[in-house]
């Protein structure tokens, strides 16, 4: 199963300094599209965002390949590029990465793969790959960027308490 990073999930793993631990922490192979690495790296360079530099830095340190995907039939169904191309990929083979309400509301009902930033780290919080509180540290860096909301660390607070009544 392959991830595909959105552009806003690349942005706030970026912003966070979570990137490289993300990286670490992916058992899949992870990719993107050449649409969310003009969004993220090009455009962003062009407008002298400091998080663009840091972008390609990681991408190219972790070699990330970039795949090249013809958006045009399904643009319309999205608001840009980079939702449009992770749609594409995750429907052929993977789950898109995405922290949008909307595309992911769009993903769902499109019944594409599809799993926010912070479900990601959750998920390895079950895995015993992280503990609860680098978990907590992490929602917290998410939440400062708004990667996150206060209702969805609510959510996840019940289900850690939830899953730790269950181990009693």
């Amino acid at each position: 199963m392959r991830l595909i990073l959105d552009a806003n999930a690349l942005i706030y793993l970026i912003k966070t300094g979570l990137s490289q631990e993300f990286i670490s922490l992916t058992e899949d192979d992870l990719i993107i599209d050449k649409s969310v690495y003009d969004e993220v790296v090009e455009k962003g360079m062009e407008n002298k965002y400091p998080d663009a530099y840091n972008a390609k830095d990681f991408l190219e340190k972790n070699q990330i390949p970039i795949i090249p995907i013809d958006i045009k039939s399904d643009l319309n169904k999205f608001r840009d590029p980079g939702e449009t191309s992770c749609y594409i990929l995750a429907k052929k083979e993977g789950i898109c990465i995405s922290s949008d309400i909307r595309a992911n509301r769009k993903f769902k009902n499109l019944n594409v793969a599809f799993m926010e930033l912070d479900t990601f780290f959750y998920n390895q919080l079950l895995k015993n790959r992280i503990d609860k509180k680098r978990f907590m540290s992490i929602l917290n860096e998410l939440k400062g960027v708004n990667g996150t909301s206060a209702n969805r660390i609510s959510i996840f607070l019940e289900l850690i308490s939830n899953e730790g009544e269950k181990n009693e």
